[in-house]
């Protein structure tokens, strides 16, 4: 289990985390979800934090990588046009 020290300074940096992923998708939902995928993935691979940089420095990587990864499966999957109940497709 990860110690309480990691969780708490991974809680103080997440806003900076999020305004990071807000301006690279320009989309709240996508940017929380990067963000949490971000955290789950420092909190499991603490021990690939070798301490050689600061914890923001080594958390902002992992983001920039979900990011990337975010935009390539989106990429793949594309988008498709939203119907609404009245069939007709918003553009």
């Amino acid at each position: 289990m990860p110690s309480p020290d990691l969780q708490e300074s991974l809680q103080k940096i997440r806003p900076t985390l999020l305004r990071f992923a807000m301006l690279q998708l320009r989309n709240e939902a996508a940017a929380e979800d990067v963000v949490q995928e971000t955290l789950l993935a420092a909190l499991e691979g603490k021990s690939a934090f070798s301490g050689r940089s600061q914890l923001k420095t080594w958390a902002v990587s992992i983001l920039r990588n979900k990011i990337v990864d975010h935009l390539r499966r989106g990429s793949r999957e594309g988008t498709l046009p939203v119907v609404d109940e009245q069939g007709d497709e918003d553009f």
